[in-house]
């Protein structure tokens, strides 16, 4: 990622990039992707070929992970 200038970094910021979103969480993009797969984030918007995640939903999916609301418990996916 290019350095972006003081402006560009305080600009609000509506959609970001899968890197971007992942270095939001303080995560690695492939642990980003986990999440995504088995829904503890939200899936990107594709936008002209590009995928965007809202960051309105990242934080508030962040939020419920952060409260217990949405813990991925390997015995769901369990067929009795």
């Amino acid at each position: 990622m290019s350095a972006r200038s003081l402006r560009e970094q305080t600009l609000p910021r509506f959609a970001l990039r899968r890197e971007e979103a992942a270095a939001s969480l303080s995560v690695s993009a492939s642990t980003f992707d986990k999440w995504v797969a088995d829904g503890r984030m939200p899936k990107g918007h594709k936008v002209d070929g590009l995928m965007l995640w809202d960051t309105e939903q990242v934080r508030d999916c962040w939020l419920a992970m952060r409260d217990g609301a949405l813990v991925n418990n390997p015995l769901d996916d369990m067929v009795l």
